[in-house]
């Protein structure tokens, strides 16, 4: 009895502690929502000039509006952001809808904790009367240090610009008819130059032009046209150039752009050495054209093919056969073949994706004008290793209807498959507590020591996606191990509930040449692919 009621005071000593700190937790989150930090102040503005410089006037009126006095009573988070950028511009439309501004609110726009002011004026007239209204509501930290933040600008603007509605922009058949038409009668090069009023920059370039009149056929859109501002953005989209880049001056010659005033030393030798510079321009105008609305079809696109290439990966022998040695030794230990099973998978899923994203990120940093000088040689040589990869497959399939199995190429070196194996081994023989996390860190572990073998489908893919210039690379690689995963999570579902392995392996082995054959014809796509388009 004296046993029972300790038992029965140690359980409530728990449950006790258990609720204090819940309620300990439940008063530090209630804090932090009520006490949020400095005051954050948002300025979203347009500018696309590259001389001009407009968060200056606000921060102007800030300091006319805002007393060094005032300031001692609150802090606050500067933050500026413009919209020309559609990164700025997600997020503006993001604070649009969460506030409720509404459709054709001209720019500039200040957002202050849950209040907005459109407009040079209004803002100077209201900023300091919100910001004391917001730090006598004990809403926000008023112990932090004031911080100023800009994000991704490039000047700011003096005038308010209306923001269309969506911020994708749209074609004008009629301007894109009317440029490529100047350019296809053009006996000289074309070069395609986006300036706008009041921009010094623009204005240098322009004068270069003047004087070098007879060296080119000069094509000039001011961007205070609302059309022009949008097959801008078009034309950028195109030419791949970085967000951070995107103003004007910028000069298309060809296949490459110039952007700024810095750029004048170099348009002289551009303009001689571009050869055949009015059909690589109207090569990247036809696609500025075909860009605008086919993104989601695209994405589609990749997204399907990411999934088919990931399938197919999932039905690679070497990765199976990896598998169903870790299952079987699970089976002869008696162990958790569906726990076990997936936190197996959990470790390759994780793998895959990291290796992925890293490749992708790494190859994305080369530059998109660096990528163009380099890109027909990249697409050849890769072609041509994409058909050298078809052919070893196709051959393998050849030796497997042949029953030649001893001298298959396709599949992991000898080396590689007997340290695979003895790690298997090990984590499968360990047991005890440690082995679920042990089992984990080999799914990594196998990961990176199989994909001399299932990665080769792997990099064609990741080739795909940098030739196709997909932006959201995290995505399409969470697709392709969802789907490389699924042909094993179906196995470890068939061995938990018959106990054996013996019909995935006699499936695998019976479809082992038509798997060499549906990897034949993949890897021949993406060398027809690199090849032609």
């Amino acid at each position: 009895m004296v046993e029972i009621n300790k038992t029965k005071r140690k359980k409530r000593r728990g449950i006790r502690t258990a609720f204090l700190t819940l309620l300990f937790v439940m008063l530090l989150f209630i804090q932090s929502v009520y006490a949020s930090g400095p005051i954050p102040v948002s300025y979203y503005y347009e500018e696309v000039c590259a001389s001009c410089d407009g968060t200056k006037e606000f921060f102007e009126l800030y300091n006319r509006a805002v007393s060094s006095e005032d300031k001692k009573l609150f802090q606050t988070k500067i933050s500026t952001y413009n919209v020309f950028m559609d990164s700025c511009r997600v997020l503006y439309e993001e604070e649009k809808q969460k506030l409720d501004i509404p459709a054709g609110t001209s720019l500039p726009v200040l957002i202050i904790g849950d209040q907005w002011i459109s407009g040079h004026d209004a803002m100077e007239a209201q900023v300091r009367e919100i910001l004391l209204s917001l730090a006598e509501s004990g809403k926000y930290d008023m112990e932090k240090k004031s911080e100023t933040e800009v994000g991704n600008g490039i000047g700011s603007t003096n005038s308010k610009t209306e923001l269309t509605e969506g911020f994708e922009a749209k074609t004008d058949q009629a301007f894109w008819d009317e440029l490529i038409k100047k350019i296809r009668n053009s006996n000289e090069p074309a070069v395609l130059l986006f300036s706008t009023n009041g921009c010094d920059d623009c204005e240098t370039v322009k004068q270069w032009f003047s004087q070098n009149e007879n060296s080119c056929y000069v094509l000039e859109y001011n961007i205070i046209e609302k059309e022009c501002l949008n097959e801008l953005k078009s034309v950028f989209k195109a030419y791949g150039v970085p967000e951070e880049e995107q103003k004007v001056p910028a000069v298309f010659i060809g296949e490459q752009y110039l952007i700024g005033k810095e750029a004048i030393p170099m348009l002289a030798d551009m303009i001689e050495e571009e050869k055949d510079a009015n059909k690589f321009l109207l090569k990247k105008l036809e696609i500025a054209v075909n860009s605008q609305g086919s993104d989601s079809d695209e994405d589609h696109l990749n997204i399907w093919t990411l999934a088919a290439a990931g399938l197919l990966a999932g039905f690679n022998p070497c990765s199976i056969s990896m598998l169903l040695m870790l299952l079987s030794l699970l089976l002869s230990e008696k162990a958790s073949v569906w726990k076990n099973g997936l936190l197996y998978l959990l470790g390759k899923y994780a793998a895959y994706i990291s290796i992925g994203f890293v490749i992708f990120a790494t190859a994305s940093q080369i530059s998109n004008q660096t990528m163009e000088q380099i890109g027909n040689i990249m697409n050849l040589l890769m072609g041509i290793l994409f058909a050298i990869a078809a052919a070893f497959y196709a051959a393998d399939a050849v030796r497997v209807y042949r029953q030649d199995y001893g001298n298959i190429k396709t599949q992991l070196p000898v080396g590689l498959r007997r340290m695979n194996h003895n790690l298997i081994k090990k984590v499968s023989f360990a047991g005890g507590i440690m082995q679920p996390l042990m089992i984990l860190v080999l799914g990594i572990v196998i990961s990176f020591g199989e994909f001399f073998c299932t990665g080769q489908i792997y990099m064609a893919s990741i080739t795909y996606l940098l030739k196709d210039q997909v932006k959201a690379a995290i995505i399409p690689f969470f697709v392709y191990a969802t789907a490389m995963s699924v042909p094993a999570v179906i196995m470890i579902l068939l061995i938990q509930r018959t106990r054996n392995t013996d019909a995935v392996s006699d499936f695998m082995f019976r479809h082992l040449g038509l798997i060499k054959i549906f990897n034949a014809g993949l890897f021949a796509l993406f060398a027809v692919y690199f090849l032609l388009f």
